[in-house]
């Protein structure tokens, strides 16, 4: 129960945190606003992290588990690699639709991190690419797509489905579920195969 309870703790300290990180900046943001978000004191805040940079670090650790973790699952989607690449493309896009803030701070602020850090990132963001490049290679092997760049196609198309954390917005034309579809039907046309699959 303690451990449930700590969790719970730790939750809600990186929920505020991205919010006042991505609304402020990093450099910006203090331990005092997280208490002050928080309705609570630094001792809170410290308890559960020795400093604002761990809770930095935190917060890019859980967000490339939750990626990875969702290409894993795109990767064992039954079918021909094109499912597989549609199952990442929308996938990925809702998560990115659904953690706006958590995205815009992995892009604008990996240069906040520490050099070690830094580092552990780009071993992270190395594997999901290679995790996608997978995907991309089992269906140039079958013949479903045709690219040039297997690792730069890989890298293109997570890169450009990231970036919808800056424009989507609910009251725009595309909902969540339209922009899953969008993107995997980019995705397959990038990858050299211009036609979604009929399902």
């Amino acid at each position: 129960m303690r451990e449930e309870v700590a969790a719970y703790r730790r939750d809600l300290i990186l929920n505020a945190a991205i919010t006042i990180f991505y609304e402020h900046g990093y450099h910006e943001s203090t331990v005092d606003m997280l208490a002050e978000q928080l309705s609570g004191s630094k001792a809170i805040v410290y308890y559960h992290f020795p400093d604002k940079q761990a809770i930095l670090e935190e917060i890019f650790r859980r967000a490339l588990t939750a990626a990875q973790a969702l290409i894993q699952r795109a990767i064992d989607t039954p079918g021909a690699p094109p499912d597989r690449l549609i199952a990442f493309a929308r996938n990925y896009a809702e998560w990115v639709i659904d953690n706006q803030l958590t995205v815009g701070i992995f892009w604008r602020e990996e240069r906040s991190l520490s050099k070690s850090a830094r580092a552990a990132v780009a071993v992270e963001q190395k594997k999901m690419d290679d995790m996608v490049a997978r995907i991309i290679r089992e269906g140039v092997a079958s013949g479903h797509f045709t690219v040039i760049d297997i690792n730069a196609t890989a890298r293109s198309i997570s890169g450009v489905i990231s970036f919808l954390y800056t424009w989507w917005r609910p009251e725009k034309r595309l909902s969540r579920t339209a922009a899953g579809d969008y993107y995997a039907d980019l995705a397959l046309r990038m990858a050299g195969m211009p036609v979604v699959p009929d399902k």
